[in-house]
This record gives structure tokens, sequence and C-alpha cells, in this order.
């Protein structure tokens, strides 16, 4: 089993496979699937810990594998990791190369490396359709965490989420769907304001 299969499998991350083609087709570097894989870890590593996050993942994982963050903050991050939830030396070695990635598209996932990916309309509301059922599971899971906390009362909740895009040079706002039906904001001209404004 190559590293990343077992990191899929000890952080219970079941769509990250899907997750990777996705972004790969999407046209995404080793390298932005190298951070991406990393930051999924550090999450789960995060929340499995079930304390009071000390800041959101992506700051977080700037501050441990940033070129331009100073040794005295990455010590005092690291110092805070250590003693409010998972060792940060058990969460980094599950930490992935982008060689190691290149490795598992290849071997693993049986994914053309070499080829350029490109992105279709399609493949862009699938990742989008993926990142915002993952927002929701997020922010249910933080908001039962609270309720089980005795923070809130949130028994009997239903969190929804909506995506608009608004285009500067119109002013006009569409729901993530429409606009990229139309085409974007330069071919806007078939659809009325009573239409792209409405709720």
């Amino acid at each position: 089993m190559c590293k990343v299969e077992r990191i899929i499998e000890k952080h219970d991350l079941p769509d990250l496979n899907e997750e990777l083609r996705r972004r790969h087709r999407g046209g995404a570097s080793l390298r932005d699937l190298e951070k991406f894989i990393n930051k999924r870890v550090l999450e789960r590593s995060l929340l499995e810990s079930e304390v009071a996050l000390i800041g959101d993942t992506e700051s977080i994982y700037q501050i441990l594998q940033g070129d331009d963050v100073g040794p005295g903050r990455r010590a005092e991050i690291r110092s805070q990791l250590n003693q409010a939830g998972p060792p940060v030396s058990n969460v980094e070695d599950d930490f992935v190369s982008h060689q190691t990635v290149k490795r598992h598209l290849q071997n693993c996932l049986d994914v053309d490396t070499k080829r350029q990916a490109q992105i279709t309309l399609d493949d862009a509301e699938d990742t989008v359709a993926w990142a915002q059922s993952r927002n929701l599971s997020m922010i249910e899971n933080t908001l039962n965490r609270l309720h089980n906390a005795g923070l809130i009362d949130a028994s009997n909740v239903d969190v929804t989420q909506s995506i608009r895009v608004t285009c500067e040079k119109t002013g006009k706002t569409f729901h993530l769907r429409e606009f990229l039906k139309q085409g974007g904001c330069d071919r806007d001209g078939s659809t009325n304001d009573t239409n792209a404004n409405s709720s």
C-alpha cells in the first residue's frame, strides 16, 4: 500500500482520490496537489484531536511549511499544537512530497501526469459541488461539537450554503450555476436584471 493510500485509511479520507483526479483534470500541478493533501491531513488531525483550533488550517500549514515564516513563530505554533492537539511530528510524518503525489497518480490511480490537463465546465461544477459538500460537513461537525460541549443549542438545525458571483463591471449577481451556464460576466446580455439579482 502506497503512502497516500495509508493516509486515506488512517485519516478516513475516502473522497481524496476522486478529488485528486478532479484537481489534476482542472490543471492543478503536482505541488498544488501536494499542498492539498497535506492540508487535508492537517485538517483531519486537528478535527480528530477534538480541541479548539488555534487558527484556520491554511494559516497553520503556512506557518509550519512556509518559507517566509520566522523560526520563532514556527516554534510557537508547534508548541501550541503539541500542547493542544496531536504531536506535530506525527502529523508531519504523514505529509507527502510532490514526487509521492506523482507516483500515487501514476501507479495507484493510473493518471498520466505528463499530459496537459484541461478543465471543463462539468469538471468545475463537480469540484464546486464537492467543495460545498465538504464545507457543509465541516460546519455541521463544528456545530455538533459546540452543541455537545453545551455552548449552543444545535440539536435540530439544517445548514445550507449558496454561492453567488458578482461581476464588478455590471454590478449584477448570479448564482454560480447560472454564471457558468451563461459563460461568465461578458455574456450576460440575455439574462435580465430581475433574474440576475433574484435569490
